[in-house]
């Protein structure tokens, strides 16, 4: 009696087990054929480049035209540089609503583009803490069907004729 226990105790686990590793398999497949789906002709890596920028007023307040042009380096741009066009409302009180497009230049001349919204505030002194999330929209050559999103953080301060901006995200392409 004691050995069938045993024996049914063994087959039944051994079922058990085996039953588990198919439906993790099966899990595991369905996962990778979702992301192999999404991404069928996107290659997913990380984004993060720094920039020195200069800004030009295009049009004062309330609506704030500024255009912003930066060089400096980034992953999977090389040497690269933007030009912004960004307006600021300057109303209602702070945080200040960003919003605009972009063209993202690569050393190679591909460029991608993007739409891009955000926050300034004040923070003292004139300067302005400044958030902007950028949604990627396309592009010419290798990111002709990019997409991705970014955030970039700057510290605007209009006494200054140049500034910098840090950008952290993911580019799909």
């Amino acid at each position: 009696m004691k050995q069938q226990f045993l024996l049914l105790l063994i087959a039944s686990s051994t079922l058990l087990f085996s039953c588990q590793k198919e439906t993790t398999l099966a899990d595991d497949e369905a996962i990778v054929s979702v992301a192999n789906s999404k991404n069928n002709q996107e290659n997913s890596v990380p984004f993060k480049g720094d920039y020195t920028t200069t800004v030009t007023v295009l049009q004062g307040p309330p609506l704030l035209r500024q255009r912003i042009m930066g060089t400096g380096q980034a992953t999977h741009l090389g040497e690269s540089s933007f030009t912004a066009l960004s307006t600021v409302t300057i109303v209602p009180p702070p945080p200040f609503q960003v919003n605009g497009t972009s063209v993202f230049t690569a050393a190679n001349g591909d460029e991608f583009f993007t739409e891009f919204t955000g926050t300034s505030t004040p923070i003292g002194n004139g300067k302005s803490s400044v958030v902007i999330t950028h949604t990627i929209t396309g592009g010419t050559g290798r990111f002709e069907n990019a997409t991705g999103s970014f955030v970039g953080n700057t510290i605007a301060d209009p006494s200054q004729p140049t500034g910098s901006i840090s950008y952290i995200g993911t580019i799909n392409y």
